[in-house]
């Protein structure tokens, strides 16, 4: 009778699926744009390569949403920008210029919810002011300060396409023109500035509409555009730099995700983001495709013969 017993629990454990002996699948999401759906689905292929378990919650929705599901237990893993969390979520008002200082401080504080922050990916994506590359090589700008100083010689000249709440905010146009020494509706009168949705603003640069205009670092259209970044030479703006959040519960479970996901960040520079963002929004590849072809590039899984 005992044999049969110990039979019975083995054949038992034989027909249960592979991922409850392993756990419970690990809730991979994203917020819903280009750039996160492309870090989300990164980290899927990746543990699912390593043999985590994953149910893929990509484009789950926008910020709030997805920090909201965190702390609920609803999903268990996202990607978070440094300093959405620093400015965002914990409210405060001190610029931390270093990216190594602002993880480790927004990493402590969450570390108080029960959220670890894992290794930090190499690029930043946060404001850029962008011009057309032969416009700024004609003018001899490439940096924010060369740009302030053409202002400074030529007041009035400089039109302007940026959003509505970058246009606003205190830590965004006005305060950076400040910043380099700027008056604002002074040097480039209110009348230039021009208010539109973000992804307009580097078409209106484009066409002509604008000599210069708003964008995010590691926006694919950049290149597209034959557009160029102006260096934040005096480090204005924030720093956002990408790392996995995930719940310190789930990382008891499965304790090796953080090694696994630790390998993405040193390979993900500023180049590379904008080349991925630029496969998907300019040459329309599918995000998933493009996440696990450059996880096989740059050999973090391999490729499987047929």
């Amino acid at each position: 009778m005992k044999k049969y017993f110990v039979l019975l629990v083995a054949l038992c454990f034989l027909t249960l699926p592979l991922t409850v002996l392993a756990g419970d699948p690990v809730n991979v999401a994203s917020k819903g744009f280009t750039e996160q759906i492309i870090l989300g689905k990164i980290m899927v292929n990746l543990l699912k390569d390593r043999g985590i378990p994953v149910k893929d919650r990509t484009s789950l929705g926008g910020t709030n949403v997805n920090r909201e599901a965190l702390m609920q237990g609803q999903i268990d893993l996202y990607m978070e920008y440094t300093g959405t969390a620093w400015l965002t979520f914990f409210k405060k008002k001190e610029t931390v210029r270093d990216p190594m200082g602002l993880y480790e401080k927004v990493k402590a504080i969450d570390a108080k919810n029960g959220l670890v922050w894992l290794a930090p990916a190499k690029f930043n994506n946060t404001y850029a002011i962008v011009m057309s590359a032969k416009k700024a090589d004609e003018l001899g700008i490439k940096t924010l300060s060369d740009w302030a100083a053409w202002i400074k010689k030529t007041p009035g000249k400089m039109t302007v396409a940026v959003n509505t709440e970058f246009y606003s905010r205190a830590d965004g146009f006005k305060g950076m023109m400040g910043y380099y020494g700027l008056k604002f509706g002074k040097d480039i009168p209110d009348a230039d500035v021009k208010k539109m949705e973000t992804p307009l603003c580097k078409k209106a640069v484009r066409d002509g509409q604008a000599m210069c205009g708003m964008a995010f670092a590691t926006d694919g259209e950049i290149k597209a555009y034959n557009q160029t970044v102006l260096e934040d030479d005096k480090s204005y703006f924030p720093i956002y730099n990408p790392a996995p959040v995930i719940r310190k519960a789930v990382l008891k479970q499965y304790p090796e995700i953080k090694f696994i996901l630790g390998e993405i960040g040193a390979s993900l520079d500023t180049a590379t983001m904008t080349r991925l963002n630029y496969r998907v929004n300019v040459n329309g590849e599918k995000p998933a495709w493009v996440a696990k072809s450059w996880l096989q590039g740059v050999g973090l899984i391999i490729k499987k013969k047929k």
